[in-house]
């Protein structure tokens, strides 16, 4: 499954004070998201050398190199080659402009306004299958990863898969003609109050995943014990190593017998808990795809191509769905994410899933 990367530490302004330091302080409070596959580079290692942020900043709205040096943004050719050839911004008629979208406060305000009553409509129309997904979770002693399957498993998984397979969105593939990174990247301010993602690591047909934030209480102590941890169960069917056994041995991961304690799912019709959640996917992506005008939203960005709108305003809507069934009870966060001071090492088992193809 691809999954959304969420790359949260940048972004800026759209009115620039072209100092260092005011530059730095301005760009604080926006978040620099990313759902690419990546080759050469990362979009945001390209962002981070130099001042090669500002200058895309600094070409939000188009300006030829003349007026970047009128407003005193230095650069050299290497700089703007570099950002030319890897797709972050593009000249038309002398005039180069950022290819990545810049959202301020005002356009994210306005956005947001409107993907949370996107959302409140939505949630009604799977709130029942939601319902029955839970009782099914609950009735199997996994009502503590309810939160994390329904983000990282439905929301951040099946849904992306499910808008690339129906063509709404396009896959995202390292090419000659775009060797550096392939996808969309959006900056945007100001910040949620909280956020979380998925990490996903793959052996054969067994995907682990784990639903992490930065606020959490509770982490991964280590990725190489965890892919460690993945192949002896895909070699044992339970976990055989003492080295695995020592690095999660209290995260309750597995039991004293080495028998994994999180979900188990496999992805297809015999699988109660895949079905339930496909239930819910398939109503938001019939959403997306067919009850929300995009040339209404984003209309700001011409060059941006309708699948990347929908990717940008589907990102906003998955935490405004989260945000409002919190609010109405229908869901509750993990206590890792919750109370992170009061979190124990077994909470990680909440945040961790396999998905078997």
């Amino acid at each position: 499954m691809k999954r959304l990367l969420l790359m949260i530490f940048l972004t800026g302004i759209t009115t620039l004070l072209y100092s260092q330091n005011s530059f730095n302080e301005s760009i604080k409070d926006y978040d620099d998201i990313c759902f690419c596959n990546v080759g050469l580079a990362h979009p945001k290692e390209i962002l981070d050398l130099d001042n090669n942020l500002e200058i895309l900043f600094a070409l939000k709205n188009g300006r030829t190199l003349n007026e970047l040096n009128r407003l005193g943004v230095k650069y050299n050719q290497s700089q703007i080659t570099l950002l030319e050839t890897s797709g972050l911004i593009k000249a038309k008629d002398s005039i180069y402009y950022a290819m990545v979208p810049i959202l301020p406060k005002e356009e994210t305000f306005k956005l947001r306004k409107l993907t949370k009553e996107i959302a409140k409509d939505m949630i009604p129309r799977f709130q029942k299958d939601y319902e029955i997904l839970f009782q099914t979770l609950k009735s199997k002693g996994l009502q503590q990863n309810s939160y994390s399957l329904f983000f990282a498993f439905v929301l951040d998984g099946i849904v992306w898969d499910m808008l690339e397979k129906n063509g709404i969105t396009k896959e995202r593939t390292i090419t000659n003609e775009k060797p550096f990174w392939d996808g969309v990247m959006w900056m945007i301010e100001p910040k949620r109050k909280f956020s979380c993602g998925t990490n996903c690591l793959s052996s054969g047909n067994l995907t682990i995943s784990v639903n992490w934030s930065d606020e959490s209480g509770v982490s991964v102590s280590s990725y190489k014990m965890l892919r460690k941890m993945l192949n002896d169960y895909k070699e044992n069917g339970k976990i055989t190593t003492p080295e695995v056994s020592k690095t999660f041995g209290g995260n309750g991961l597995f039991d004293n017998n080495g028998i994994l304690q999180i979900p188990i799912i496999k992805a297809d019709s015999t699988d109660i808990i895949y079905n339930q959640s496909e239930n819910i996917a398939k109503i938001i992506v019939g959403y997306l795809k067919n009850d929300i005008d995009y040339s209404k939203i984003l209309a700001g960005y011409p060059d941006l191509e309708k699948g990347d709108a929908i990717t940008i305003v589907y990102h906003e809507i998955m935490w405004d769905i989260l945000d409002i069934m919190e609010e109405n009870g229908q869901i509750e966060k993990p206590r890792a994410f919750r109370t992170p001071t009061e979190a124990k090492p077994e909470d990680l088992k909440d945040l961790i899933f396999i998905i078997r193809d």
